[in-house]
């Protein structure tokens, strides 16, 4: 039954100017005229099942105990500090619109009940045994009708439950395979729509946690923390068929396969490329889950897709950027000066072995502006796309190197391997005033802007390429998740 049988018509809720999506410039920016509309509170004294629409008001706790859906021309608006409880391996089927809107002060929590993160490092740790992994709610699923997925400061945690869990019929998008695998968190695959997940936290998930799918897709995912995504495979934020957007500022750890992944899959000629600009991000410990042979690492760009890459930074990671020797990005573009200035830690030699990925998986080339700089070591005889391994002892523990964070044990002590710390935890990431990242971020390009800026309805702020390298700036601006 619906929850409530008044509809919204949003046709005239917003007003926009979109221009043609194959042009990567400022020109190509989107113009958002936002009518708000009124109030229409949904009553949470009853749990939800079916249709919804309407607002769920400040502070108040909802229980969700089947599948919901947004139909397309509604909208679902969440105030700050709003909880949704999803019993039943339920899920949040969006084909209209959603605007989960928290705060710093106040944010939203989708979660299920009676869970508790176990987040202290653990020698040996095995993901089969932890319950972040097992995908107790199925997550938001965008359906080629939604046109707005906006999502601002919002905890989402433990998804990827099976598509198919209560019989549901939905979930029948690319891997989801008629929901006999696990959801994705979050998914959205409109053409020509707008997805934004800023300042915001995803923890735990069987598979991948963000895919965005449906080429000609824009994004912006900005400021937020990523913590065990994947259990034994899936990449942390994965985007396809010509997805075009920015990956920036965020925080990830314990990722089971690559962090954050761009690829031109599916896509047809005469449609957008995949152009994905990743800069300031942290990656911690990423690659360790992965069961695939030469997949697992920090950022992989594949399959035609393109953009810049700049000022990440990538600590202990299985490997470091790597441009997919098989499936083979956008190489003109890549090499043609749009990545560098990426900065890296090898607590081991097997790390900073793959700093750079060896051929014939990986044909990323080392740049000079990296840190440390690579070409100082390699052999002149060096081949990036042969299967020949340089020796990157000389950057273990690289004198003045270590980033020096706040508060993270590098190198890593106490007889932990590198993927048994995969939360944050109580670590602090931030970086201390003596931070050799300090001044190292190389600021000299302009990342896509083709999202609305807007404090409900769009991107709140695109922040810029910082003066240093990772997430956290030290003037306090970039992740605001101290």
């Amino acid at each position: 039954m619906r929850q409530y049988t008044l509809f919204f018509s949003f046709l005239s809720f917003f007003a926009l100017v979109v221009t043609s999506c194959t042009k990567l410039s400022t020109d190509n920016n989107i113009i958002s005229i936002a009518k708000y509309p009124p109030i229409v509170p949904i009553n949470d004294s009853v749990p939800i099942c079916g249709s919804i629409s309407g607002t769920m008001l400040a502070g108040k706790t909802y229980t969700i105990n089947c599948d919901v859906t947004v139909n397309a021309g509604d909208s679902l608006i969440i105030q700050p500090g709003v909880h949704l409880i999803f019993n039943n391996q339920a899920g949040l089927i969006v084909k209209g619109n959603l605007f989960s809107l928290g705060t710093k002060s106040a944010p939203i929590w989708m979660t299920v009940a009676g869970q508790k993160h176990t987040d202290a490092p653990k020698i040996g740790f095995k993901a089969k045994n932890d319950s972040a992994f097992s995908g107790l709610w199925k997550g938001i699923a965008g359906d080629v009708t939604c046109q707005y997925m906006i999502i601002k400061w919002t905890h989402l945690e433990y998804c990827g439950a099976l598509g198919g869990a209560n019989g549901s019929n939905f979930y029948k998008t690319e891997a989801l395979s008629s929901g006999t695998k696990n959801s994705y968190p979050l998914f959205f695959s409109n053409t020509n729509g707008i997805f934004v997940f800023e300042d915001s936290w995803l923890y735990g998930c069987p598979d991948d946690a963000i895919r965005i799918g449906g080429a000609g897709a824009r994004f912006a995912i900005m400021r937020c923390t990523f913590e065990r995504c994947g259990k034994t495979g899936g990449d942390g934020l994965n985007i396809k068929q010509g997805g075009v957007g920015i990956l920036a500022y965020n925080l990830c750890i314990g990722g089971a396969t690559n962090s954050l992944k761009a690829a031109n899959t599916g896509t047809a000629p005469g449609l957008p490329t995949c152009h994905v600009d990743t800069y300031n991000n942290t990656v911690v410990n990423s690659g360790y889950r992965s069961t695939g042979t030469g997949k697992g690492g920090s950022i992989n760009y594949e399959d035609g897709a393109r953009g810049k890459i700049f000022n990440n930074l990538l600590i202990n990671c299985k490997f470091g950027l790597r441009l997919n020797g098989g499936l083979v990005p956008d190489t003109g573009y890549l090499y043609a000066g749009n990545y560098g200035y990426n900065y890296y830690w090898a607590d081991s030699l097997s790390v900073a072995n793959e700093i750079i990925p060896f051929g014939p998986v990986s044909v990323t080339k080392p740049v000079a502006t990296d840190y440390p700089n690579l070409l100082a070591y390699l052999t002149p005889n060096y081949k990036y796309v042969t299967d020949a391994q340089y020796d990157g002892s000389p950057v273990v523990q690289l004198a003045g190197t270590n980033p020096l964070f706040k508060n993270y044990p590098l190198p890593v002590t106490g007889g932990y391997l590198l993927g048994d710390i995969n939360a944050v935890g109580n670590f602090k990431f931030t970086l201390q005033p003596n931070s050799p990242c300090i001044g190292k971020g190389y600021r000299g390009f302009t990342p896509l802007q083709n999202i609305p800026i807007d404090p409900k309805y769009g991107l709140t702020e695109l922040t810029l390429p910082g003066a240093d390298v990772g997430c956290y700036q030290f003037d306090g601006t970039g992740n605001q998740h101290f």
